[in-house]
């Protein structure tokens, strides 16, 4: 990370989820709104989000969860085991609907296995 990041604040998320949210295809809203946290929640993740003090999660299906990687500046989707804590680290500079669409072909191919 360069001396200059710093992580995104609850504000900023707010303005780019309310954004992303707004470029959203209808077809997929119905799902954002059914797997959507009420509140995006900070979760750790070891060792990449531990000098932002974690990632902030903004929904989840299955075991995996979409959060906002703000040193990438992207929406990744991410694996837990445990709620709170996300097990792999994704690069990403995706906008959301890249990331619903990413997370519906992880949650098919884990429901076939």
């Amino acid at each position: 990370m360069s001396d200059s990041w710093k992580p995104v604040t609850y504000v900023q998320l707010i303005n780019l989820m309310s954004h992303n949210e707004s470029q959203l295809e209808e077809g997929v809203r119905p799902l954002w709104n059914a797997i959507r946290l009420p509140a995006a929640e900070l979760w750790q993740q070891h060792p990449w989000g531990n000098e932002g003090c974690g990632f902030w999660v903004l929904a989840t299906a299955g075991r995996h969860c979409i959060y906002y990687n703000d040193i990438t500046e992207g929406f990744s989707v991410g694996q837990f085991e445990r709620w709170g804590h996300i097990i792999n680290y994704q690069k990403s500079k995706a906008g959301l609907q890249y990331a619903i669409d990413s997370l519906l072909q992880q949650e098919s191919l884990t429901e076939t296995a």
